[in-house]
């Protein structure tokens, strides 16, 4: 396989590092190929006045000028043997092996393809992840390496900053035995679904290895060993609310200085908003509106959606856009702040703001008589319900909630509630027994 070419260079990372005094930045050399990326740690730090980014190198001022531009060179140099070398063996190399080689020149230490550990590898696909401002898909990544340690290590979740006691394996010395206890270790009292979410990054991780050689898909994927289907249609506990009940819950009164009275508004904007996700909506800026319409991306999908809002959720946008609490970012919702500056910060303000509001929804479901659970989440199945409830095709449905395939809409459609087949149910029998009775009545009277 002929070796491609390897872009290498190193900047100041925009990040206080706990290594260092405030206002110094970590310098690292950046190996990158493609979408893949490698930091190598240099042990010094710098501040932004003593650092050229144009040339990506300490200035003379800096106090370890001469031994810090030694090192980049020196660093540079194995690099670039690494990937000559590479290239005149007609091999692929990546980023991950020429950092183990230039870092652990000379010793037993340097990784070939076949010793790759799982856990470090995990920690490799979160820390770019973080970078790339993904925290949702690093905190799967995250829970699931947890797992992956435990049944490594056979003990509970290990701390990131306890983790160099914690024993790793490498990807080829797993076995079918393994594949199968893993399996087990998540199937111990979990819900399907969740069981699913594991498998899922747990599969994804093997595939990123499998797909930059460390191992062969057909001897050591896992899915050959374990009988669990992460993609299969799982069923899940419906999670509509019945329509009268919502009605009853939007016409609860709360304290227009409550948060409950917010929580009530946000509801109706999420159910009339087509069922938009709660962080979506958080996100939601005065440039997402326009004539009547809301314009955004959906941070699940990354897909576009543009549509024309329900006269009642602009109601409830005009509401927000009058209330005294506002976002001093341009954020239609006083969720987000210009301090929420990071894609994690911002990530963990909406998980925050999310619990308030599903706690504010168990209450006034608790209040109304609605005994199942009731969610954010519950809102976006309800309008889905009450569309198909009320007579609207399928194929409608499916535009309203954005989805590309009908099969996708047939998910929700699925778990609607029985009620209108209730309906018809106990109106044919009470009809049926009204008959009985009489036919009884008459007899009794001859």
């Amino acid at each position: 396989m002929e070796a491609k070419t390897l872009l290498y260079k190193f900047r100041t990372i925009k990040r206080v590092s706990k290594a260092f005094q405030p206002g110094e930045y970590e310098v690292r050399i950046r190996i990158s190929q493609l979408k893949e990326k490698e930091f190598i740690p240099l042990g010094y730090s710098s501040s932004i006045e003593n650092w050229d980014d144009e040339c990506w190198l300490p200035k003379p001022s800096h106090p370890h000028y001469k031994s810090l531009l030694k090192k980049i060179n020196n660093y540079l140099d194995d690099i670039a043997f690494e990937v000559k070398l590479a290239e005149k063996a007609a091999r692929f190399i990546s980023c991950l092996e020429v950092k183990h080689r230039v870092m652990h020149k000379g010793s037993n230490l340097v990784r070939q393809r076949s010793q790759l550990k799982i856990l470090e590898f995990f920690d490799k696909v979160i820390a770019d992840l973080e970078e790339a401002g993904k925290p949702g898909y690093a905190d799967a990544f995250e829970a699931t390496r947890s797992t992956v340690s435990k049944l490594i290590n056979d003990n509970e979740f290990i701390p990131p900053d306890e983790r160099g006691r914690e024993k790793d394996r490498a990807f080829l010395t797993f076995t079918k035995e393994d594949h199968q206890n893993y399996e087990k270790l998540i199937s111990n009292g979990t819900s399907e679904s969740t069981i699913s979410i594991y498998l899922r990054t747990y599969y994804r991780i093997w595939n990123m290895a499998i797909k930059e050689g460390y191992c062969t898909r057909e001897g050591h994927h896992p899915a050959r060993y374990i009988k669990f289907q992460p993609y299969k249609r799982i069923r899940t506990k419906k999670r509509s609310i019945h329509q009268e009940y919502l009605i009853k819950i939007m016409s609860l009164k709360f304290n227009p200085e409550s948060r409950l009275f917010r929580s009530q508004l946000l509801l109706q904007f999420i159910y009339y908003g087509r069922g938009i996700n709660f962080g979506d909506m958080c996100k939601l800026k005065w440039e997402n509106f326009a004539n009547g319409t809301i314009h955004y991306t959906r941070s699940k999908n990354h897909r576009e959606y543009d549509y024309v809002l329900h006269f009642k959720a602009l109601e409830i946008v005009n509401y927000f856009k009058g209330c005294s609490v506002q976002s001093d970012t341009e954020y239609i919702f006083p969720f987000l702040l210009s301090i929420h500056d990071t894609a994690r910060k911002i990530d963990q303000r909406i998980e925050s703001a999310l619990k308030d509001f599903n706690a504010d929804l168990k209450e006034m479901a608790a209040a109304v008589g609605w005994e199942r659970k009731f969610t954010s989440y519950s809102l976006r199945h309800s309008f889905a319900t009450h569309l198909r409830n009320n007579g609207v095709n399928i194929s409608i449905i499916k535009e309203a909630l954005g989805h590309e395939l009908e099969r996708q809409t047939a998910v929700y459609l699925d778990e609607l509630d029985d009620k209108p087949v209730a309906d018809e149910i106990n109106r044919a029998l009470n009809f049926d027994f009204q008959e009985e009775s009489k036919e009884k009545v008459a007899n009794s009277i001859t």
